[in-house]
């Protein structure tokens, strides 16, 4: 508990019984609901703690309080949780959306329900140890049971040093410590652990096709503004600040939200990272323009200052080999942001959420829409010339043949480990069904909670709405094709030059620029050599060797040296 409360400091709460122990301590965010505690409790045998934020407040309290006469306006979004899972008992999860992680016991039936929100936001870590059931939101928590880290994964292991992450659904890195999937509710009872999955992405959408590029708009902006509203129940937030469309469309947001329900007693400041050196890009320059035009402060860093800590040893432990968090400039930004804010607001999920999928169009004939899917291809070709990805995309699978690429390096080819394969379901990042069915967003979203990080500040993702997903997978290519919709939304409150400009990719990854000086390189081959055994079975070391000394390698096995740097980083504080 010592561990918990040292970031979560406002206020911490208990319950026991002979069958149940419950612990909390709370990060607050929302000042409107000022009583709120936990565990709370209902009849004296239903029990809650969880993080939980909800989107969709207004709507469950107007269904909550027929039935209930303690539900009102102010009532703290778990409590508003636990009534309703009174009300309708496990079928809750279908009246529910936002970012939540939560367990609820009942000391009548000795059963304990769980559930994890629809994007993985908040996550879900469980084991059985002696005979308990332990489980927890707090990554960190967990390093002080005795044992329980230390067994590795090897096959997560094995994905951090391909590809840099955990790309398993359910499994951490050590062997004795699982996840609950996002979208997953489990219930343990005697002994005995269910799963089961409660939402996945609808086989049938509604098409909506407005008339007019206004009402697209009108019904975008009514569901973004409501999203940045959900998770800004506060008057001090943080805000990140590129120079392109994601973030700066939520920082707009946020201060035309905060301006509405605060007027002047409000503060928002934005956080931007630039580079000078290490790659060609503009972002510090645009930031500042959006910042001036929002009429709010600005906090800026170089991310060169940070990059170069890279080749020194990481002072502190993280549960998984993530990143070093001295080698970049976010994880001053937190630390930062949070000594005015527990909210801190992110652009993720702009780019995958405008991004049509091609699956959409079976759908619509598998729903009886023959052809709705050509009139959209139609107007999409006679607004922009050509036709969208989604249709190049089939003629170059089913005619151009085009082979798959692998990335994966010849030293980290280990057959025994790659039969046990990654969720061969998972779409690719660059699509709007990514936000549910790529493994990468929960995994960034684990790495990045107070638990795994120990900073006071909860990150928000306006673009991981659940009803915003919805709107949007029911959108035609057109309005979706280089953010069309955003950027109409965004005329209001963003400069012309920031709504006209195109997507504009960093001409190369500054950590990856920062590898290809020889000092990087030799403290890797350095750090390789000195690991012992660690490396064994999991990865071909002599050939990492050889791939470290050769000066005319793909450019792109820099980013295979940097995760190898990272789990090399990490491991250095295994106890």
């Amino acid at each position: 508990m010592a561990v918990i409360t040292a970031t979560c400091n406002d206020y911490q709460g208990e319950w026991h019984s002979p069958q149940a122990d419950l612990r909390f301590g709370w990060l607050k965010t929302s000042e409107d609901t000022a009583a709120e505690r936990l565990p709370f409790t209902i009849d004296d045998h239903l029990h809650i703690i969880g993080d939980v934020r909800l989107d969709n407040r207004s709507a469950l309290i107007k269904i909550l309080s027929l039935f209930f006469d303690d539900i009102h306006h102010t009532t703290p979004d778990p409590y508003l949780l636990l009534y309703a899972y009174k009300h309708w008992g496990e079928d809750c999860m279908q009246h529910l959306a936002g970012d939540y992680a939560f367990a609820i016991w009942n000391e009548q039936t000795n059963t304990l329900f769980c559930a994890r929100d629809h994007f993985g936001v908040i996550p879900f870590y469980y084991t059985n140890v002696d005979n308990k059931f332990l489980f927890t939101n707090f990554y960190r928590s967990l390093k002080a049971i005795p044992q329980l880290m230390s067994e590795l994964d090897d096959t997560v292991l094995h994905d951090y040093l391909a590809t840099g992450g955990n790309r398993r659904w359910d499994q951490t890195i050590y062997k004795k410590i699982k996840k609950l999937p996002p979208a997953h509710q489990l219930t343990y009872k005697d002994g005995k652990i269910q799963i089961n999955r409660y939402w996945d992405i609808p086989t049938t959408v509604t098409p909506i096709r407005y008339k007019t590029a206004g009402a697209y708009v009108k019904h975008f902006c009514r569901l973004f503004e409501q999203s940045v509203r959900d998770r800004t129940r506060s008057h001090k937030i943080a805000s990140s600040l590129s120079g392109g469309m994601d973030s700066s469309s939520v920082a707009a947001t946020a201060k035309k939200v905060q301006d509405d329900l605060y007027g002047d007693d409000h503060t928002l400041v934005a956080f931007n990272i630039h580079y000078r050196q290490l790659v060609c890009e503009n972002e510090g320059y645009f930031a500042r323009l959006i910042a001036s035009h929002l009429d709010i402060p600005v906090k800026q860093y170089l991310g060169e200052d940070y990059i170069k800590n890279i080749v020194q040893p990481s002072s502190c432990w993280i549960p998984e080999p993530a990143g070093i968090p001295e080698a970049t400039a976010e994880s001053a930004i937190l630390s930062d942001a949070a000594a005015f804010s527990t909210i801190y607001l992110t652009g993720f999920g702009g780019d995958p959420l405008f991004a049509y999928e091609p699956q959409s169009r079976k759908r619509h004939a598998a729903q009886g829409n023959l052809l709705q899917p050509y009139l959209d291809d139609l107007i999409y070709h006679r607004k922009f010339g050509h036709f969208s990805r989604a249709v190049w995309r089939s003629i170059r699978k089913w005619v151009i043949k085009v082979p798959v690429a692998t990335a994966t390096p010849a030293w980290c080819d280990v057959s025994s480990l790659n039969e046990d394969a990654p969720d061969k379901y998972a779409v690719s990042i660059r699509s709007n069904f990514a936000l549910a069915r790529n493994p990468f967003w929960s995994w960034l979203f684990e790495t990045s909670h107070p638990g795994f990080t120990g900073n006071k500040i909860k990150i928000r993702h306006p673009f991981f709405s659940l009803e915003l997903l919805l709107f949007i997978l029911a959108l035609p290519p057109h309005v979706l094709y280089q953010k069309s919709l955003l950027r109409m939304a965004m005329v209001p409150y963003l400069p012309g030059e920031i709504v006209r400009r195109p997507k504009t990719p960093l001409y190369g990854n500054p950590l990856l620029q920062n590898f290809k000086t020889p000092e990087i390189r030799d403290m890797l081959e350095k750090r390789v050599s000195e690991s012992g055994d660690f490396l064994n079975g999991k990865i071909d070391v002599p050939r990492l060797k050889a791939a470290i000394n050769d000066s005319g390698h793909a450019a792109a096995a820099d980013n295979n040296f940097l995760s190898v740097l990272h789990v090399l980083s990490w491991k250095s504080h295994l106890s």
